[in-house]
């Protein structure tokens, strides 16, 4: 029996562009990143730079919830 799938948090979607690579066939490394319920979005030329952005929406959105009100 397949274990019940875990909601995600809406919180944590993004939509990724892909831009088309010239050199390899099948490799993409830059475009365009969006985190949906921020609006924030930013352009990246390696996935170091996509990896960089995501880690800091997540990590603002932790600090966020985690302040007291």
């Amino acid at each position: 029996m397949p274990e019940p799938e875990i909601p995600l948090p809406t919180d944590h979607a993004f939509v990724l562009q892909l831009q088309e690579s010239h050199g390899r066939p099948g490799t993409c490394r830059a475009g365009r990143v969006e985190h949906l319920s921020s609006g924030e979005a930013t352009r990246f030329a390696t996935t170091a730079e996509l990896w960089d952005f995501v880690d800091r929406v997540l990590t603002a959105l932790t600090d966020h919830h985690d302040r007291p009100d």
